[in-house]
């Protein structure tokens, strides 16, 4: 019996997507084993980054930066608050507003857990030379960028062609 070989979606649009999520939950499950070593996870490791950037925000805030809502913050900040790296606070001018930010404990394992991330993004990178990491930065600044500003890309028959 001679099996030929096809490939499982029709278009190549969906198999570039495929590749996209293969690479990026490889990434970051790489991520993910480096930032176990700091006893963090990487959405944990997201709020320490984004609050120590930032210094103290509102939930609200960090939820916006990180693109996920309140409710999925909430166990993320808690089990950060549990392990004494963050606090949350009442807003002086605006009790409904609460804020959260790193407690000195968080400040300094945020501090070492940026070199941490660094070295394990270079390595999930370092196969691609300097041009070709810019070169696919500008290609997903483009494609955020239209996303975000788009409703609806209109299908384009001549380019999804395998």
């Amino acid at each position: 019996m001679v099996v030929t070989k096809r490939p499982f979606f029709t278009r190549y649009t969906t198999s570039l997507w495929v590749r996209f999520l293969r690479f990026n939950l490889l990434s970051n499950k790489k991520l993910q084993d480096d930032l176990q070593a700091l006893d963090l996870t990487p959405p944990q490791f997201y709020v320490l980054a984004t609050i120590g950037y930032a210094g103290g925000l509102p939930f609200s805030d960090i939820g916006e930066k990180m693109m996920v809502t309140v409710s999925n913050l909430t166990g993320i900040v808690d089990r950060l608050e549990e392990k004494g790296l963050v606090v949350r606070e009442r807003d002086n001018h605006d009790r409904r507003v609460v804020r959260v930010r790193l407690t000195e404990k968080g400040s300094k394992l945020h501090k070492g857990s940026i070199p941490v991330f660094e070295k394990s993004i270079a390595e999930v990178f370092f196969p691609l030379s300097k041009s070709q990491q810019k070169e696919l930065s500008s290609l997903l600044r483009k494609l955020i960028r239209i996303s975000s500003t788009a409703d609806r890309v209109p299908e384009q028959s001549g380019v999804d062609k395998r």
